[in-house]
């Protein structure tokens, strides 16, 4: 997943469609904002712009001047708060009075912590939710039955919508189409090359900067035998005594080696007499060596 964070802006302000009925019920829309991050969707299939067959309902909110992206599903059984919403929001949170344990492709992940965060959908539907804080790619809010149960929420499956009642009235909540969902597609990083070019190797050494040039040499070959540029072969030249024509296969020790002993593979260490000895015998030819060299420093 790609993360960019997009800079809140508090003073710009959008027109919006709201529209209001005598008995105060109201439909919200979200905003048409850039996301606080952009996201890579998981359906990438070319659909018509109106189309909520193949769609759940996607929305998007405002959370302290950042626009996030907002999910409503019935088979959540908490409403969830991603990690990055909250990091990048700033939010404060609190110990969950149960903490509990999820398990998502076969890894283990332990949910402990809380957030109390208010959101709005459109200028008049504002709301505030606890929310579990667990980290998530799929959206920055997801409100799961808890907000359904609460709200006495009404799914309308052709129209994709949701009726609840906010503050004894009738509030409509609109999905984004999906030609919005897919703009949230994050782009593709254009092919970088790694090579230098002529012109940056020129300003490195018209700057006196230091120029480190790499032959490549094939392990049976030498450096005389490539085929190089004739240019670089007076370099070649000029420091040939930096140039072995014979390379170590291994790479240099990185400490000093006072005793080298290469041990050969199937090799069998000779036991003679004179290599044996016994640990006893040893410590009484150490002892009778300490004696004898104190009798010799007496005077």
């Amino acid at each position: 997943m790609t993360l960019k964070e997009i800079e809140g802006d508090s003073q710009e302000e959008e027109s919006e469609e709201e529209i209001s009925n005598d008995d105060g019920a109201f439909m919200a829309e979200p905003r048409d904002r850039e996301l606080l991050v952009i996201m890579r969707v998981l359906h990438a299939k070319e659909i018509e712009p109106d189309d909520q067959r193949e769609t759940i309902f996607q929305s998007r909110c405002t959370i302290k001047e950042w626009v996030c992206s907002l999910i409503i599903h019935g088979g959540i059984f908490t409403n969830v708060a991603s990690t990055t919403l909250v990091e990048k929001s700033g939010l404060s949170t609190t110990a969950h009075p149960t903490p509990y344990r999820l398990q998502s492709n076969g890894n283990h992940i332990k949910v402990t912590q809380q957030v109390l965060l208010s959101f709005s959908i459109g200028q008049k539907y504002k709301d505030e939710v606890l929310c579990d804080v667990i980290p998530m790619d799929a959206s920055h809010l997801l409100l799961g039955w808890p907000l359904q149960f609460d709200k006495e929420a009404k799914h309308d499956g052709r129209k994709n919508t949701y009726i609840i009642k906010h503050q004894k009235k009738t509030t409509t909540l609109t999905p984004i189409c999906p030609s919005q969902i897919q703009v949230t597609k994050t782009p593709k990083n254009p092919k970088e090359s790694l090579f230098l070019s002529e012109g940056s190797v020129g300003r490195a050494i018209n700057n006196k900067e230091p120029v480190i040039a790499l032959l490549l040499v094939g392990e049976n070959g030498t450096v005389e035998e490539c085929t190089l540029n004739p240019k670089l072969q007076p370099l070649l030249v000029e420091s040939g005594d930096v140039f072995p024509s014979e390379l170590p296969k291994v790479l240099p020790p990185i400490r000093g080696i006072e005793h080298q002993i290469d041990f050969i593979l199937g090799s069998i260490l000779p036991n003679k007499v004179a290599y044996r000895c016994n640990p006893e015998e040893a410590k009484e030819c150490d002892a009778s060596g300490v004696g004898i060299g104190a009798v010799g420093t007496n005077p």
